[in-house]
């Protein structure tokens, strides 16, 4: 008996033919990828955000001071290639979560960071500073208040002479020389750079003898949008022309007082702060002028001083930040 060598039928042909491609296909790919892959993965390592840097530097500070930490951040991200640094924010995720800023410091220390940067709120109390692993401490930059207790390598923050004679010419020159300005005090502590900046502004004015000036000192920001307040009886009787506010809160506060009783377009605000609340005030027109430090450049200015004093041990003892001056839109 002969064997016959069985041949594909013509049916079976094409598909025999098409599994064939697929497995060449499969073959080429895994072929492809064997060669691509280590490739993929060490880009994917350079171009890790700082991954491989070899210094970290951590931005610290509380939840209501975070629309000015973020541009810090950014100002200290614009350097910290130069210093071979990765910069991370870290800032309570809500107010409501009441982390101190102590914690934030303490986190350093567990992080084993080579640097901090930390903004200095008003309410702020006595810290203490980072430490290394190995018990170094960790070398901190302040912005924003100068607290003498703390042990800071530098301190960046606002010369407040020269924010009350800014004050007092922007004031000067949206009056025309002549007007009611009422300046909103909310400070109840005897703080000396409040009374370096009354005195600066107070100074500034003397100048103009047609500028009438009055201090409205409230309790506390709250008070400012009482609407059966001093304030607001002077601003509903058209007693004033120029508001002039001296925090973020405050500024808020009084362009919400102005635009509720209709008044908006009509009196001046000069408010001092940053923030997307302000910011949106000072489009509409609302707010008239927006004072407010340059926090990008306190960032740059702060990773300097950080890698001054890690490179050569020394650093600036204070900096005095720039003020931005900002124009209203108009409703």
């Amino acid at each position: 008996m002969k064997l016959r060598k069985l041949a594909p039928s013509k049916e079976k042909a094409p598909q025999l033919a098409a599994l064939a491609l697929s497995v060449l296909t499969v073959l080429l790919l895994c072929l492809y990828a064997f060669y691509q892959l280590p490739r993929i993965a060490k880009e994917g390592e350079t171009q890790a955000p700082g991954g491989d840097r070899k210094y970290h530097v951590l931005v610290l500070g509380e939840a209501a001071d975070e629309d000015a930490l973020k541009e810090i951040y950014r100002g200290a991200e614009t350097e910290s290639r130069s210093y071979d640094c990765v910069v991370e924010l870290d800032v309570p995720s809500s107010l409501a979560e009441g982390q101190s800023l102590q914690k934030l410091l303490d986190f350093a220390s567990f992080v084993d960071a080579d640097g901090v940067i930390a903004y200095i709120g008003e309410g702020t109390g006595s810290l203490s500073i980072p430490a290394s692993f190995s018990g170094r401490e960790i070398p901190l930059i302040t912005v924003s208040r100068y607290d003498e207790s703390i042990p800071q390598v530098s301190h960046i923050g606002t010369n407040y002479s020269e924010l009350g004679r800014m004050i007092s010419r922007e004031s000067a020159v949206y009056l025309n020389g002549r007007g009611r300005l009422i300046i909103i005090n909310t400070v109840k502590s005897n703080s000396a750079n409040y009374s370096n900046l009354m005195a600066s502004v107070k100074s500034g004015l003397a100048y103009f003898e047609n500028i009438d000036v009055y201090i409205a000192d409230l309790e506390s920001s709250a008070a400012i949008t009482d609407t059966s307040g001093i304030l607001a009886r002077k601003i509903r009787y058209s007693d004033a022309d120029l508001l002039v506010c001296l925090s973020s809160e405050d500024s808020i506060r009084a362009a919400q007082l102005v635009n509720d009783l209709g008044k908006a377009g009509y009196i001046g605000i000069i408010g001092f702060g940053e923030g997307s609340v302000l910011d949106r005030y000072l489009e509409i027109g609302v707010i008239t002028e927006l004072l407010s430090i340059d926090s990008q450049k306190i960032g740059s200015l702060a990773l300097r001083e950080l890698f001054e004093y890690i490179h050569y041990g020394h650093a600036n003892n204070y900096i005095a930040a720039d003020v931005k001056v900002r124009k209203g839109g108009s409703l």
